[in-house]
């Protein structure tokens, strides 16, 4: 199989792919303090590398990687940039992307707090209520959620980026008596690997490929499911953000909970209307 890179083709080769294979994977990251063993563009670089391994499976178009993305952790050389800037910026690449031809896109984002979760998905919705495209949001953990939830600067991100770029953790930065500041999760040392990483990269590019290859034949009844689904997802996201705001952390659930995993889950499976039960149960218990 092959990658082609959009920043390289040539107008004649862009047409003849999306006819053949209509689709465009979009990879996105930011810069942000990873703890002092991993790189500030760690988000950016397993998602240039996920986006890879999709691309190739498909035979498909992929996007040079964005490192513009919505919100990031309370530390030092951070962007946080604001969901009122990156927002329309997505819905307008997500529209251009479009109007180009492709039928698919998955926007893959390797930063993947609440706030870039939430306008991800809500731009990808944005979009798909008024044109014909189809846009597959996902994080790191959507489609392997039953052996990796996600964490920051932790086992998981480590191993990826071991088997990506080993050159680039240096689990030795800090002393084995020192913690590792910043990080939001189980401390990587001891634990991460990158035979871990190339496991989890595989099943990750394999289940993305296999979903996107089952949407592209899906019909308008189908996509009609899958975009209800997601939309109480982005009401379970949004409501979610609001409370953080507003209430005390340890009275907001956390967003993987079981039901919003099973949901992630189910829509991987193209079982929307599972996904739907599962994610209007989640809702729910956020508005009690």
């Amino acid at each position: 199989m092959t990658v082609y890179h959009l920043e390289t083709l040539f107008p004649n080769e862009l047409q003849s792919r999306i006819e053949t294979m209509p689709v465009l994977v979009l990879p996105f990251g930011t810069i942000e303090w990873h703890s002092y063993h991993l790189p500030l563009g760690l988000d950016g670089i397993v998602a240039q590398g996920i986006g890879e391994r999709i691309a190739d499976g498909l035979d498909a178009v992929l996007a040079p990687v964005s490192y513009w993305a919505a919100g990031g952790v309370p530390y030092p050389y951070t962007l946080k940039m604001s969901a009122a800037v990156i927002e329309p910026l997505l819905v307008a690449v997500f529209e251009q992307f479009g109007e180009m031809g492709f039928k698919l896109i998955v926007a893959f984002t390797g930063h993947f707090g609440l706030e870039q979760t939430l306008i991800l998905k809500r731009a990808a919705l944005t979009v798909m209520q008024r044109s014909p495209v189809t846009i597959l949001p996902i994080t790191e953990y959507d489609f392997v959620s039953e052996v990796y939830k996600g964490d920051h600067a932790g086992i998981g991100e480590t191993s990826l980026l071991w088997t990506l770029r080993p050159d680039l953790v240096k689990l030795d930065s800090v002393p084995p008596s020192e913690a590792l500041d910043g990080v939001l999760s189980e401390d990587p040392r001891g634990k991460a690997s990158a035979e871990r990483g190339a496991e989890l990269l595989a099943l990750i590019g394999q289940r993305a490929t296999e979903t996107v290859s089952r949407m592209l034949s899906e019909t308008p009844v189908q996509r009609a499911r899958y975009i209800e689904a997601l939309d109480i997802a982005v009401r379970v996201l949004s409501t979610t953000f609001v409370q953080r705001q507003t209430l005390p952390k340890a009275s907001v659930p956390s967003v993987t909970t079981a039901a919003y995993l099973t949901y992630c889950q189910a829509m991987q499976r193209g079982d929307y209307d599972e996904a739907k039960a599962h994610i209007e149960r989640k809702f729910a218990n956020l508005s009690k």
